[in-house]
């Protein structure tokens, strides 16, 4: 009845949890959610007279396939490390649909992708979806095992690396600047692209950034940007920063999606971008979450220091969490939502559900009295050993 790519298709994981996580009183670490008290919505407020006064009518009318040049322009001088020009940079509806839009342009039925284990769900589901065979290999908290990945190559060779080299969702971690390089390395003699997903890289709270893989080799790897976690993530907004051969399919392929997107959320942002609005706002997430990274940690050390090992990022939204014992985080979930916390089980990061006593935990929407609360119940579970009997909450997602 329906194509044969929507045989393997498969809902979400954590969209279909959150459904559950909107219960009254549920402390929620499921999400990937920024807080939506720190949007900076007097700023965009502004942005939007402004925008609205300059343009009048014509804010209403169709726009170009590959976004507002001005937009372009901003994004490849103060929001990349690449020396990219505007003609290489495209603008997407979120950096998801930027994923899929190159999977479509550079990946065939069958053809071999590699990801980290554990790696982004929502691209296994873009990379499932266009029907790409995917490999995993081992990573640790300085990057992929690049003796692991050179083997895979050796014996079969791929056509894309997938990573999120900073603050990796969900584990947290980031490369090494010996990693990148060791990385870029391999694609360059393998002749392997890499797509690099960047939507947390700004959100740095200690430490110096590190370049980004593009910058290293920018003909092998194609960059992926989001305005989702810096901004707001209803404006849906995100871009493609490639070589001009790779753009060039892309706005094809994106021009037979939807045209273009929203040209009044692209002004909006534009507007915001250029009142100088962004670095401060920056400046005010990052002491925030910067303070909840550390609630958590502390939480977690006060409350589970015998039954997990955990991850302390230097940004993001992310710790990763894993429990001494091999017990099933799915099972601790189905318990943990019954006693008003939740979180998202590990096994959803694997290519084959590998892990399953690990589990993603956000800090970056909850208060710092929240996530010692959340912590807690989790804590009187796995300590008492609740979880085992979680079948008997019945619990549906």
């Amino acid at each position: 009845m329906f194509a044969q790519r929507t045989i393997n298709l498969n809902s979400s994981f954590i969209r279909d949890i959150l459904a559950v996580t909107q219960q009254p009183d549920m402390i929620s670490f499921a999400g990937g959610l920024p807080d939506p008290e720190l949007f900076p919505v007097t700023a965009l407020q502004q942005a939007s007279l402004q925008m609205q006064q300059r343009l009048g009518n014509r804010l209403y009318q169709y726009s170009e396939t590959p976004g507002l040049l001005p937009l372009r322009r901003y994004i490849a001088d103060q929001l990349t490390d690449t020396g990219i020009h505007a003609e290489q940079t495209i603008i997407t509806t979120g950096s998801q649909q930027g994923l899929d839009l190159v999977v479509r342009c550079l990946i065939d039925p069958g053809d071999k992708v590699l990801v980290e284990a554990p790696t982004y769900l929502g691209a296994l589901q873009v990379l499932r979806a266009n029907q790409a065979t995917l490999l995993s290999i081992p990573s640790d908290e300085q990057g992929p095992d690049l003796e692991a990945l050179e083997a895979v190559v050796k014996r079969d060779p791929i056509r894309c690396f997938y990573t999120v080299t900073d603050f990796q969702n969900p584990t947290g971690t980031s490369y090494s600047l010996e990693r990148r390089k060791g990385l870029v390395a391999l694609a360059e003699r393998y002749n392997f692209w890499i797509l690099e997903d960047a939507p947390y890289a700004a959100l740095h709270y200690s430490g110096e950034p590190l370049p980004s893989l593009q910058s290293l080799l920018p003909e092998r790897v194609i960059h992926f940007g989001s305005f989702s976690k810096i901004i707001a993530p209803a404006l849906r907004l995100g871009w493609i920063s490639a070589p001009r051969e790779v753009i060039k399919v892309v706005e094809k392929l994106k021009q037979a999606a939807d045209l273009h997107s929203s040209g009044y959320d692209q002004q909006l942002v534009l507007a915001f971008l250029e009142s100088g609005a962004l670095a401060p706002h920056l400046q005010r997430i990052r002491s925030a979450y910067g303070a909840r990274l550390e609630a958590m940690a502390t939480a977690l050390t006060c409350h589970l220091s015998e039954h997990i090992h955990f991850t302390k990022p230097r940004g993001g939204m992310f710790i990763w969490a894993t429990l001494t014992s091999n017990e099933s985080t799915l099972e601790l979930f189905r318990a943990a939502v019954a006693e008003g916390v939740a979180f998202v089980p590990g096994e959803a990061f694997y290519v084959n559900g590998e892990s399953d006593n690990s589990m993603r935990l956000n800090f970056s929407n909850s208060s710092a009295a929240m996530i010692d609360e959340g912590i807690s119940r989790l804590a009187g579970l796995i300590n008492a050993g609740g979880h085992r009997v979680a079948a008997s909450a019945a619990i549906a997602y």
